[in-house]
């Protein structure tokens, strides 16, 4: 049976309304209401979404108001969040940002990347500046989108793994590794626009490893160089212009000076960004909170007699290799939504790991049935009374996974 958690169910009596244009106007207005339910209790805040979006900072002010402590040091409300029409932009962060995201099935989501106004012209050397600007918070907004999703994203990887080995009999691909039937099983749900955002990501994850092995290859040749920010980004960029070079080498006509040195700058920062991703705090948390889904039971009994700190480094080697290609193929997800309008339905966000549940659809996997389902009562029975039949899992959750091999969401 379901027992309700508050902690994933929205509450319109500890509710706020973000509708209309996101700026300081509705902060302000919102900011009265936001300090009397953080004071008068610890119990989730619901936020009700209908908006095309706007200030970003408007928006991180109003979660960051959300999440306030109070006089006695209590911990931040749970936030849900709940995309009632439309939630674009400034907006569609938000909804994300929830520690609990909820979308109703004709809601529309809308991501894309950073934008700017101008007001005076546009000079040469104004537009180098917006560049650098614009593609420096379109890397920040995908990795702050990556920190707040990672869990709904490892959840949908772990809820769908029980069907990894079907997906390759059915499709007679022995050879797919788990990212692949991951990504290929998702496709089936997704609409146009949303397998449009998926092969944006998987052409990124894919030039990810192109670069990277050209990056090894450099590292790995002749007397190991002192190790400096200098000489990594020098191997870097000779990894850049190999790549580059390679992909290009069938065309004739190609050259680097026609575009080729555009390319090869791009490439230098998108081999930094997955080093960033892949060395980063964020990813060794990744791998602590979900390593006992993948450790086996002697793997688990060799580490428990490590001391620390040596046990710690011998489980992050033992599940990087796992998990790394995960992180790093959502990662490139995060940052392709940052590129054109990307238009999802709540369903789209739902397998994206963007959302943890569209209302009206319960035979998804949901992180609520976790919490919720409980066993049925016991009735008192006689000899005579036939045997009570209990479900393992939610009918509904089908392909859950098994509560005590997922961590908790933090």
């Amino acid at each position: 049976m379901i027992v309700p958690d508050p902690n994933f169910r929205a509450n319109p009596e500890r509710a706020i309304h973000v509708q209309g244009l996101i700026d300081q106007q509705l902060v302000d207005r919102l900011s009265p209401r936001i300090i009397l339910l953080i004071h008068r209790s610890r119990l989730p805040i619901t936020v009700f979404i209908d908006s095309r979006g706007g200030s970003v900072a408007s928006g991180e002010l109003i979660l960051r108001l959300l999440r306030a402590t109070n006089q006695d040091g209590a911990g931040p409300c749970s936030v849900i969040t709940v995309a009632v029409s439309r939630a674009s932009s400034a907006a569609a962060d938000l909804l994300s940002a929830g520690d609990y995201a909820i979308a109703y099935p004709e809601s529309t989501l809308l991501y894309h990347g950073f934008r700017t106004s101008m007001t005076d012209p546009v000079t040469a050397e104004l537009a180098t500046v917006l560049t650098e600007s614009l593609k420096t918070n379109n890397d920040r907004y995908a990795m702050s989108l990556a920190r707040k999703s990672e869990w709904r994203f490892m959840f949908r990887v772990f809820a769908l793994r029980g069907g990894f080995e079907k997906h390759r009999a059915d499709s007679a691909k022995p050879a797919l590794s788990d990212l692949e039937c991951f990504t290929e099983i998702i496709r089936q749900n997704l609409s146009s626009s949303a397998t449009t955002v998926l092969d944006q990501a998987l052409l990124r994850w894919g030039r990810y490893n192109g670069l990277l092995t050209r990056f090894q290859r450099f590292r790995a040749k002749g007397s190991k160089p002192k190790i400096t920010s200098a000489n990594i980004e020098r191997m870097m960029l000779r990894a850049s212009i190999d790549f580059e070079f390679d992909s290009n080498k069938a065309n004739p006509d190609w050259t680097f000076r026609d575009g080729g040195l555009l390319r090869v700058n791009d490439d230098f920062f998108l081999l930094q960004e997955y080093l960033q991703s892949a060395y980063s705090d964020q990813f060794k948390q990744l791998c602590e909170r979900w390593s006992t889904a993948v450790l086996t039971e002697a793997e688990k009994e060799a580490l428990a007699k490590l001391a620390e700190p040596e046990r710690t480094t011998k489980k992050l080697e033992k599940v990087r290799p796992y998990f790394l290609p995960f992180w790093s193929f959502f990662v490139a997800l995060c940052h392709a939504l940052q590129e054109g309008e990307n238009e999802l339905t709540p369903t789209d966000a739902f397998w994206l790991g963007l959302i943890d549940e569209v209302i009206g659809r319960p035979e998804l996997p949901l992180t609520r049935y976790l919490a919720e389902f409980q066993d049925d009562p016991k009735p008192a029975s006689t000899p005579t009374d036939p045997p009570t039949q209990v479900p393992a899992v939610p009918p509904a959750a089908e392909p859950a996974p098994a509560p005590d091999t997922l961590p908790k969401a933090e």
